[in-house]
């Protein structure tokens, strides 16, 4: 009869803990459980902190600088702007940051002009499938 007043009286305990988190915290408590988009974790989910590697981007972006990017961009990738600045990966290289300047579709493939801030008109090539990331001014 003891250990059952006892889980009992622990149970209670949690509840309101619970119920006084919930009710005093600035963030509730059932939104960090819900997730999604607007939520700490939610956000934190679709974010990819990048160091930036070197000066090819600036000024838009200092050497040694953090930039974060959407990861989240299922679906997005088919139809950049020129300016939208990315993160590309292709496979077996190095990540780089990069800006799209013209989209290209050739033979039903389709794949971006892009190029770095410090050399604007040199050209490389990345698949839609290459792209990672997408800086979203916050």
């Amino acid at each position: 009869m003891g250990k059952i007043i006892t889980f009992l009286l622990i149970i209670a305990g949690v509840g309101i803990l619970f119920f006084a988190l919930e009710a005093f915290s600035p963030i509730k408590i059932s939104s960090l459980l819900q997730g999604g988009a607007g939520t700490p974790f939610g956000e934190s989910a679709c974010t990819r902190i990048v160091t930036v590697p070197d000066a090819s981007m600036e000024p838009t972006f200092k050497a040694g600088g953090v930039v974060l990017f959407n990861k989240c961009i299922e679906g997005k990738t088919n139809d950049l702007k020129p300016g939208t600045i990315v993160l590309i990966e292709p496979t077996f290289q190095q990540e780089r940051i990069r800006i799209v300047r013209k989209k290209d579709e050739l033979a039903g493939k389709l794949t971006y002009k892009v190029s770095s801030a410090k050399t604007p008109k040199a050209f490389e090539d990345a698949a839609a499938s290459d792209i990672k990331g997408i800086y979203e001014k916050r």
